[in-house]
């Protein structure tokens, strides 16, 4: 079994960042990916790690956004993110999204027996990463401000824009890591469990934005310490939902019939 690698927490300044940021950030990515390595079985760890070769769940997680800085992946710039305003219903596009991406890899992924190794392997890394972004209510958020992107705030205690707060600077300034998360984690009851591993991405973007009013509940574009307390708690249940809905994806295609571990 391959080592759990967590990496320390590195802070970003995300100021100013273009509409292409970083769901969650490498921390938060990684926390995903030791997320769904802990609610796995042994044999469905193995066989996502054989299709992953030499990367660990951490790193396929974070994958997405380290081949940003080649131009040639710059086709997948708008598949980090599905934004539509206020009081409005999703309606697909002619351009690829966080939710059309998703949902075609998990459909794909489940051709595995079928199909070449090496598409399995990059339909995985999508999965690991976009998972990880839906859970990010900011990159299920509002066209109109760019996902928060265009909100520049003032904290005592965090900097940047409202998305990069979200991403990165919440999840440093608190420490937010593994223990924490598995901590979270014992607050959910068996039924919110069960309803949240049952498969549905659509579900999930609505359920990830209904975090949005609570997202933008300050005044001023002044983010006061209780803010970032309050809200801390939410980024560890979105991460911690991130994760078990990841191995639940996995668990489906490649071992139905194992069970997630207590």
């Amino acid at each position: 079994m391959k080592k759990i690698l967590i990496s320390s927490v590195l802070f970003l300044t995300l100021a100013g960042i273009s509409k292409q940021s970083f769901g969650w950030g490498k921390t938060g990515h990684e926390l995903t990916g030791s997320l769904a390595w802990h609610f796995l079985d042994d044999s469905t760890r193995n066989i996502v790690m054989d299709y992953l070769d030499n990367l660990s769940f951490e790193e396929a997680a974070n994958w997405m956004d380290d081949v940003r800085s080649n131009s040639y992946f710059d086709f997948q710039r708008t598949w980090h993110y599905v934004d539509f305003e206020k009081g409005t219903k999703y309606e697909p596009t002619s351009e690829k999204d966080l939710l059309t991406v998703l949902h075609s890899a998990i459909a794909q992924i489940k051709q595995y027996k079928t199909i070449k190794k090496k598409d399995v392997r990059r339909a995985l890394l999508l999965i690991f990463h976009l998972v990880g972004d839906l859970h990010q209510p900011l990159h299920c958020g509002y066209a109109s401000d760019r996902g928060g992107n265009s909100i520049s705030i003032t904290s005592d205690v965090v900097s940047g824009n409202l998305h990069s707060v979200w991403d990165t600077d919440i999840i440093v300034y608190k420490q937010i890591n593994m223990d924490s998360c598995l901590n979270a984690y014992k607050t959910f009851d068996s039924s919110t469990i069960a309803n949240s591993i049952k498969i549905n991405e659509l579900k999930w973007v609505y359920e990830s934005r209904s975090h949005l009013d609570t997202v933008y509940s300050f005044k001023d574009n002044f983010l006061d310490v209780r803010y970032v307390d309050s809200n801390s708690e939410t980024i560890k249940k979105q991460l911690v939902l991130a994760g078990l809905r990841l191995a639940a994806i996995f668990r489906s295609v490649f071992n139905p019939e194992a069970k997630m571990p207590s």
